[in-house]
Parts: C-alpha cells; structure tokens; sequence
C-alpha cells in the first residue's frame, strides 16, 4: 500500500486538519491537488509504462485526469488518489477508479453518524436502488458508511452508465466543523463487487488529524 495525504480542512486562523490514507501501489497514482500540472504528472507516468500504446493511452486518458483534479479541487478534496489500469479500457472511464478526501461542513444539530445516516437513506431519483447504510467505527472515527450504485446523466448515445461508489462520513475526535467525507468511485459493474472490499481496506487506513 502506497500514502496520500493532504490537507482535507484549512480555514485562515484556523487549525489545519490533514488526512491520510493508503491505496494499493500498483497502478495507482496521487493526483496532487497543489500542482497545476498533476493530471499531466500522471498522465507522463502512464506513458513512461513503456510498451506499443502507452503514449496513446497516456493522450486519452489526460481529460479524464483534468476533470477529475478539477473537480477535485473545487470540493477542496485532498489527498485524491486514480486507479489507471495497465490496458486500455474500450470505453469510458478509462480512469475508472477514485478515491478522495474531502471537508463535508455540516451544521452542529446534524453533526453525529446517526443523523448522516438518516440523511443517506431518503430516497433520490438518481439511484438505481436503495444504498447500503451503516454505522461503522474506523480507526480515524465513527463513521457512516454509504454504498450506493446510481445512474448517470444519458450519454450522446442514449446510454446510460452506472457508477457505485462508497463513501465514509467520518467524524475524526475533537473536529468540530462536520464531516470529513472519504469516497471511493468506480464503474459498475465492470470491477465487480471487490472494490468494495478494496474501498473498506482503504477506509481502515484513513487517518485525520490536527497539524
């Protein structure tokens, strides 16, 4: 397992909360989510794989990279980690799997797991069933756990796809801003259900702390 870290909290006269967590090392990359050039940063790394298609890879995979750090940075997610798989996939995405950590401010009335966890089962129209809810304890705090598979927006070509992600609401001891969010995305069902297990070996690594 490979860190990332970042800083998942800053606030101008403020304490510095940073977090952390491992994800496998082989074929993931930390998307730097100071660095202007970081999707290019990676999208290098896939070319410097070597072999007949690595550079094509690397040019097709590089908006991908930028809309996910764009995104990212506009969460004010850090640390971001992506999976890019040693072939090309023959459809989009072909950074299929994400994970990031993000601030997730909250009001003090609903700041608690069991109110995040109401939330989390209302219904929404975008799902394609009901999410998987529960209260876990993580080594970086009491978390809700949400597992949901939902459907995107239709592509040009009428289509469909769907994503499944789980993401965990922690509430790390002494923070008192809300949640810090650790979500890990990826295209269902073309990983099967082992990125699941994969998201939660990645959630018992997570640590938050005051810097």
């Amino acid at each position: 397992m490979t860190d990332a870290a970042g800083i998942a909290v800053t606030k101008a006269g403020a304490t510095r909360w940073v977090a952390s967590f491992e994800h496998p090392e082989e074929f993931w990359h930390p998307l730097e989510m100071a660095e202007d050039d970081a999707a290019e940063r990676v999208a290098q790394a896939v070319a410097d794989r070597g072999g007949e298609y690595s550079q094509d890879y690397a040019e097709a995979v590089y908006p991908e990279l930028r809309a996910i750090w764009e995104g990212a940075r506009a969460r004010e997610a850090s640390p971001v980690a992506v999976y890019v798989p040693p072939e090309p996939l023959q459809s989009r995405p072909l950074v299929p799997v994400t994970a990031f950590c993000a601030p997730v401010p909250t009001p003090p009335e609903v700041r608690t797991v069991e109110a995040m966890a109401r939330l989390a089962a209302q219904p929404q129209p975008y799902r394609f069933r009901d999410p998987l809810v529960s209260v876990v304890e993580l080594p970086a705090g009491p978390t809700c756990r949400v597992h949901e598979l939902i459907l995107e927006e239709p592509a040009e070509d009428g289509r469909r796809s769907m994503i499944e992600y789980v993401s965990y609401y922690v509430v790390p001891p002494g923070y008192d801003r809300g949640f810090v969010e650790l979500t890990v995305t990826w295209p269902s069902p073309t990983l099967g259900e082992t990125m699941a297990e994969t998201a939660d070996d990645i959630a018992q690594t997570l640590t938050i702390s005051p810097q």
